[in-house]
């Protein structure tokens, strides 16, 4: 698989793809792979990812993850890609392997008051002007939420009873619209994440294949998703 042709792609968080035995270098002591990147259908252990994403042991525990430093290794062997460091609240900082710094990612929240606003990620890159944005949700996908929510607040509401008396601990929520694609001026979609599908489609002459890995890996472990 060559990483730098248009492919598709997955973020595994909660179940992530066993390699055996990771040369984990100059990582810290306590550092554990927490996720991989991975082809669509390849999921068998003899099937090595695109990149692993390793972090200190003490932060990818519960559903609520810590901002905390990560690091992206090349999967089929090993070599490292980048490393991330948060800086501030939904600001990351991405580095090359060498540490020379690639790119700034920040996230700006979305909001309904006073006005709507979808939640934003940017990346700032330092090898050229660029800026790459991306909006979490399309305009006609809020518009059909918002409009269907009294619908869908009344099946959710329905839902709670039956659990409570029934015992279900089954989660009755809905997601708001998550299609997020960045975009490039003046050229086009560079990375394009299906909400449904939980896939990214990537065309890596748009993009540097490690800040599109890090805005997936970014992107995937949001909790606000």
């Amino acid at each position: 698989m060559d990483n730098y042709a248009p492919h598709t792609f997955l973020v595994s968080v909660n179940n992530p793809v066993p390699v055996s035995g990771p040369s984990t270098g100059h990582l810290p002591p306590d550092a554990e792979m927490a996720a991989t990147i991975r082809l669509p259908g390849t999921g068998r252990p003899d099937q090595p990812p695109l990149a692993q994403i390793f972090t200190p042991r003490s932060t990818h525990r519960g559903s609520h993850p810590s901002p905390a430093p990560f690091w992206i290794h090349r999967g089929p062997d090993d070599a490292p890609l980048c490393s991330v460091q948060p800086v501030a609240p939904d600001v990351h900082d991405v580095f090359t392997a060498e540490g020379v710094p690639l790119a700034r990612i920040t996230r700006r929240t979305g909001r309904l008051m006073p006005w709507p606003r979808r939640a934003r990620w940017t990346a700032h890159l330092h090898t050229s002007s660029q800026q790459v944005t991306g909006r979490e949700g399309t305009w006609y996908a809020w518009l059909a939420y918002v409009t269907t929510a009294p619908v869908w607040f009344l099946l959710v509401l329905c839902l709670m009873v039956y659990s409570y008396f029934e015992g279900s601990p089954d989660d009755a929520t809905f997601g708001h619209p998550a299609r997020t694609r960045w975009r490039v001026p003046g050229i086009g979609t560079a990375l394009d994440y299906r909400g449904i599908s939980k896939t990214y489609h990537f065309k890596p002459q748009r993009l540097d294949l490690r800040v599109a890995y890090t805005l997936a890996v970014l992107r995937t472990r949001d909790p606000q998703r």
